[in-house]
């Protein structure tokens, strides 16, 4: 170069490059070593808790139940299932501090719904509302406006109640079965026919206050002779309940019925309270007192 003769760089002697060693390189290898040697242990640490793990369980149980609180809850180790997730059995409550029901204050507890009794209504034995068991006489007339259907009973005008028709003819074809002869003296009366003979003085009973008036009633007699005293009464006597009639104004009981004694004046009061009260001796205004 002092010669003033260029060297091309190309045909420089090449120098001696010195290698230089990263710094920390020791250090990444030791902490390699301790990334394996962690990794085995963790893998070991999971085989032995595969193999071990309720053994384990127990001791860590232990341990943890002295070091948690009260108010934590406890696991049990035997429901610790291979998937390492514990069931959480529910707490148990000790007799210290959880009253027994019995102790509990009244109002703690839900209040005691009344049991309702439903009163016992006896039935009443005697129909008094049927139209059958009607009571007409002189302290009880018939409504106003009171009115019934009427079927005709022989060829001279005769009716009764329609709904009494057919056990009437019953009784009187039975009683004709046996060598009987009836009549019928008077039957149904209209209210207006009852004011007509009241005021003229063929009755004492006022307008309404004459069983005739409703249709329940019937005077029978007798074909030939007094019907009192007769076999056409004495069959009646016997025999009119069996049909639903009874005797409505017995001579024993005047001051009761208000009338006097009428042995052929029947009255239609249903089969079943005609032997109920043909067995009782008593006359319609008693038996529906009672």
């Amino acid at each position: 170069m002092s010669n003033g003769t260029r060297i091309d760089p190309e045909e420089r002697e090449p120098r001696a490059i010195k290698i230089r060693q990263p710094k920390h390189t020791g250090r990444k290898i030791a902490l390699a070593v301790l990334s394996v040697i962690l990794l085995i242990a963790i893998c070991g640490g999971i085989f032995v808790f595969i193999e071990y793990g309720p053994e384990f369980g127990s001791i860590a149980k232990a341990e943890t139940e002295s070091e948690s609180s009260e108010s934590e809850p406890s696991y049990d180790s035997s429901s610790v299932s291979e998937s390492s997730e514990p069931d959480i059995p529910e707490e148990p409550v000790s007799s210290s501090s959880a009253p027994e029901s019995s102790s509990l204050p009244e109002s703690s507890s839900e209040p005691e719904i009344p049991e309702v009794t439903e009163p016992i209504v006896e039935e009443d034995p005697i129909p008094r509302d049927e139209w059958y068991m009607l009571l007409v006489n002189r302290e009880n007339p018939l409504p106003e406006g009171f009115a019934v259907e009427t079927a005709a009973i022989d060829n001279e005008g005769h009716a009764v109640d329609a709904r009494i028709y057919d056990d009437l003819a019953a009784m009187i074809a039975a009683g004709e079965n046996e060598g009987l002869d009836f009549i019928f003296y008077t039957a149904y009366r209209s209210v207006n026919r009852q004011r007509e003979l009241y005021e003229s003085g063929a009755t004492d009973a006022a307008p309404g206050t004459s069983e005739h008036n409703s249709g329940l009633a019937v005077d029978i007699g007798c074909a030939k002779g007094e019907f009192e005293g007769s076999a056409e009464e004495k069959w009646l006597l016997s025999h009119a309940h069996e049909y639903g009639f009874i005797l409505r104004y017995p001579a024993d009981k005047v001051d009761i019925t208000g009338f006097e004694h009428e042995p052929w004046h029947f009255r239609y009061v249903g089969k079943e309270q005609a032997k109920l009260i043909y067995e009782s001796g008593l006359c319609l205004e008693e038996y529906l007192a009672e």
